[in-house]
């Protein structure tokens, strides 16, 4: 048996090795995002896939998002971007709505208006105009944004023209269109003024164009090789697409990635032939279809991720059975599957930290994982204020976010706030927005009543108690869903 767990070990460590020795430099990363993005959308198809790849994707902080005339008008588009963020659990990103420039709606917006981006109905939220969400996002950003355009120009034009000086706080602007030279296309179109105004602004402007003479087509079998992809983003892409209204178009051959080639632009800029259209401007396209080609595989590559983007020293958290204890095997897949990597990785790592399987420590992560979702952001850019004291068990809750969060003590951004009333309850904030997370009292009163239990029958912190303790941290783990066990509270 010793033999064997040496073996296992040892073989575990060698792959981890020569993964290491493998992995080009780049996976070397802070797992901070490298690009922070305001997407602006009129609420197409393909765009629905552009924000899935980079909503999913950890070096893409999507700071807020904007509507604009186009296939769909800005107040309905505005609320399938809602809907779309809600279903993700990202609802601490912002949504603006443009408003109508009268352009004639396109020939598109019929079917545009059948595609599932989310429960519409659900909707209730008013929507700050997008100007004003644009201005405000870029003054309180510390690092420069890219400002991704899926449609008209409309929205960055009015708050340039409010502002000059946000110009400044732009990176770049990506915008695809049918041509920069000369302009023309859909999104153009849709408000040429706009357009014209901002590529005069002298803000830099990347023109990302589709290549008639090598389009990239959206066929089934790339459809195929997007479901594959485990992530909820992917299958929104692929759910979205098998079903009416677009199946048909797929099966036709119509569907083609246009918006799409922003996302590609952005991760993957030398597939492009670049132009210079103007001192601040330049047109970006695939040059053949071995670049097209090579662009499909990069929009499965967005959707995948960089491997296990939270972790500093594995390459890809260990899930191998032999490696669990045996109580644990049992569960591993099927609370990866019902929870998702981030959250298993976060319940193990704390587990070993905190010394035993506890409860609260395990409510904790949960607790973390979530609030990072919905602001979707990744580890070490939250600042966290726990309710949970001092003292156990309550204050077990404290390791659990920590580690859920990336927010510990020796990054200072975590404080236990002195209480006379610890609760399982913590405040979380990012840029200015504060999310309030507690326990819900019927999910705190089964973890009192069945600790009692346990107490009852073993006796208090005996051998018994403690293995009756993991047994329910193990089901609690398991069982409770981090979307529903919390009352959640959005303070200003």
């Amino acid at each position: 048996m010793t033999f064997r767990l040496r073996h296992i070990l040892f073989r575990a460590a060698l792959s981890a090795a020569s993964l290491f020795f493998l992995v080009p430099a780049v996976y070397a990363h802070s797992g901070k995002a490298r690009f922070h993005a305001i997407i602006d959308t009129d609420g197409a198809a393909d765009d629905l896939r552009t924000l899935c790849m980079l909503l999913g994707n950890r070096e893409v902080e999507v700071l807020a998002v904007t509507t604009s005339e186009g296939a769909l008008p800005p107040a309905e588009s505005a609320a399938s971007v809602r809907a779309l963020l809600d279903g993700f659990y990202h609802e601490g990103v912002p949504v603006g709505a443009g408003h109508p420039t009268g352009t004639a709606a396109p020939v598109w917006r019929t079917h545009s208006r059948q595609v599932d981006w989310g429960d519409t109905l659900s909707v209730r939220t008013a929507f700050p105009p997008a100007q004003a969400l644009i201005a405000e996002t870029l003054e309180d950003e510390e690092e420069k944004v890219f400002f991704i355009a899926l449609g008209a120009l409309t929205n960055v034009c009015d708050a340039l023209r409010e502002n000059p000086a946000l110009g400044d706080r732009i990176d770049r602007i990506v915008w695809y269109n049918n041509q920069a030279e000369p302009l023309a296309g859909a999104n153009f179109e849709a408000d040429s003024v706009a357009a014209r105004a901002v590529l005069a602004s002298g803000v830099p402007v990347a023109v990302v164009s589709a290549n008639p003479a090598c389009p990239l087509v959206v066929t089934p079998s790339l459809l195929d090789s997007i479901a594959a992809v485990p992530t909820v983003y992917a299958r929104k892409i692929a759910d979205t697409h098998r079903a009416a209204p677009l199946a048909k178009l797929v099966d036709a051959g119509h569907l083609q990635a246009w918006d799409d080639l922003v996302a590609v632009w952005l991760f993957a800029p030398e597939l492009f032939v670049p132009r210079e259209v103007s001192g601040s401007v330049t047109s970006y396209s695939l040059p053949d279809e071995a670049s097209a080609g090579r662009a499909q595989a990069e929009i499965l590559a967005i959707l995948r991720g960089k491997p296990d983007t939270e972790s500093r020293v594995f390459y890809g958290f260990p899930v191998l059975h032999e490696l669990y204890a045996a109580d644990v095997v049992p569960m591993v897949d099927e609370t990866i599957a019902r929870h998702g990597p981030s959250e298993w990785r976060a319940g193990v790592l704390t587990n070993e930290l905190h010394g035993h399987l506890g409860i609260y420590a395990t409510i904790g992560v949960k607790m973390g994982i979530r609030a990072r979702e919905y602001f979707n952001i990744g580890v070490d850019d939250i600042e966290v204020t726990t309710y949970a004291g001092h003292n156990p068990p309550i204050s077990c809750m404290n390791d659990g976010l920590q580690v859920g969060t990336g927010a510990s003590v020796g990054h200072g951004l975590i404080t236990v706030a002195e209480t006379d009333a610890p609760r399982p309850e913590a405040r979380f904030s990012f840029k200015g927005k504060t999310l309030r997370l507690a326990l819900k009292p019927e999910y705190a009163r089964r973890i009192r009543d069945d600790v009692r239990r346990g107490i009852e029958l073993y006796g208090d912190l005996t051998e018994p108690y403690w293995l009756y303790v993991r047994e329910l941290a193990l089901r609690y783990w398991r069982d409770f869903d981090r979307h529903e066990i919390f009352d959640m509270y959005v303070e200003e």
